[in-house]
């Protein structure tokens, strides 16, 4: 269990140290700080620059919880942010700038708490720079995890669900369920006959390909004021066709279903990153461009891995989309032919590598063998148009 830093902020002082023994308990390794006036909590977090999480109350008498927030971005902007709050409304939760992380409500539950430390430490564990770190915490666009989505997950995760429920979800958000049919019947992904039913298309993709596309399409809906309508389509179109190829070329190597399904999440979820950059005013023109944006500090990448682990998506997820740019291993040899399928598909679709100058490349660093072989012999020319 990671040792993880968090620094409480309430009023209540007493709430404080009911809320610190209950968290200690559900995450020992946690070091909690806890302040109830706030010059001391603002000295502390200049002090310890690397804190790794902080949590303020939403209703205290002489700040808001949010304007505290606001201003830790300001002051160290290093630590993910929460809001303690028993007012989940959705005024609360769609303020812009948008400062927090993560929400937790009260009564928070073990299991809200729990999945919030996990994420931090995770987050403390991958491969993110310091500088990279604080770059991010100091980004105002992140984006809110909106209602459908959490209700999918609910289904999704609960063993007694079905696919009925699932689809009747999807089907009330008129512009994800049509994204949802559209890659149901994509001929990239190998299906041969049409179908118009929400409850096949469910079938037909798995809930692990379901959860991504419903990821990307809510996520790039918080963003539709910010971003301009042919800008947002094209990059939710550049993202699917990148995800359809990528799962094309797993299957083509003889990698297995459930891996091609978690191949299309991470190919799809990695351009997360650049629909937060185009809210931020980054020009469309230089997201491309896989070098690091000096002027954030992150590339799109590591953005959307940042994003995904704080909704809750797995740390080995999160690396993979860190690290598909190039080709250092990843730390789990497990992940090797899903990163090293990552990366050809990157060098030859975004980099105009020609497929056998990669397959060159590839069996001089001594990459997976079937692997290499199939970079020859795959049909590329039917994906690259973008």
């Amino acid at each position: 269990m990671e040792s993880i830093t968090v620094v409480m902020l309430d009023d209540d002082a007493f709430l404080l140290k009911a809320l610190k023994r209950t968290m200690q308990r559900l995450y020992p390794a946690a070091d909690i700080v806890t302040f109830s006036d706030l010059e001391p909590f603002w000295c502390y977090l200049r002090e310890h620059p690397h804190v790794d999480l902080v949590i303020s109350d939403y209703l205290m008498p002489h700040m808001h919880g949010l304007d505290v927030l606001e201003r830790c971005t300001e002051e160290n902007s290093y630590p993910v942010r929460a809001l303690l709050t028993g007012d989940m409304t959705l005024a609360t939760m769609m303020r812009q700038p948008n400062v927090v992380h993560a929400y937790l409500a009260k009564p928070f539950n073990a299991q809200d708490v729990q999945a919030l430390f996990e994420a931090v430490a995770d987050l403390k564990r991958l491969p993110f720079a310091a500088s990279a770190r604080t770059a991010l915490g100091a980004m105002t666009s992140f984006p809110v995890s909106g209602g459908l989505l959490q209700k999918l997950k609910v289904l999704v995760d609960d063993d007694n669900s079905d696919a009925h429920e699932i689809a009747a979800v999807v089907a009330k958000d008129p512009v994800i369920m049509a994204k949802v049919l559209q890659l149901a019947n994509s001929a990239y992904l190998g299906f041969q006959r049409q179908t118009s039913s929400i409850d096949e298309a469910v079938s037909r993709l798995g809930t692990k390909m379901l959860m991504a596309i419903v990821t990307s399409m809510a996520i790039a809906q918080n963003y539709q004021m910010f971003v301009s309508a042919e800008s947002h389509q094209r990059q939710l179109d550049i993202a699917s066709d990148y995800a359809c190829c990528v799962k094309a070329f797993a299957k083509e190597c003889g990698l297995n279903r459930d891996t091609q399904e978690e191949l299309f999440a991470t190919a799809l979820l990695s351009f997360i990153g650049k629909m937060i950059l185009l809210a931020e005013g980054s020009d469309e023109n230089t997201l491309h461009n896989e070098a690091m944006l000096q002027e954030y500090g992150a590339d799109y990448q590591l953005i959307s891995a940042y994003v995904m682990r704080l909704w809750g998506y797995k740390a080995e997820l999160c690396e993979l989309i860190m690290k598909c740019h190039d080709a250092t291993p990843v730390t789990e040899p497990h992940l090797k032919p899903q990163h090293q399928i990552l990366f050809i598909a990157k060098q030859i679709l975004f980099h105009n590598k020609k497929p056998l100058e990669v397959q060159s490349y590839c069996t001089d660093r001594n990459m997976t063998p079937s692997i290499c072989h199939t970079v020859g012999c795959f049909n590329w020319a039917k994906f690259c148009n973008f």
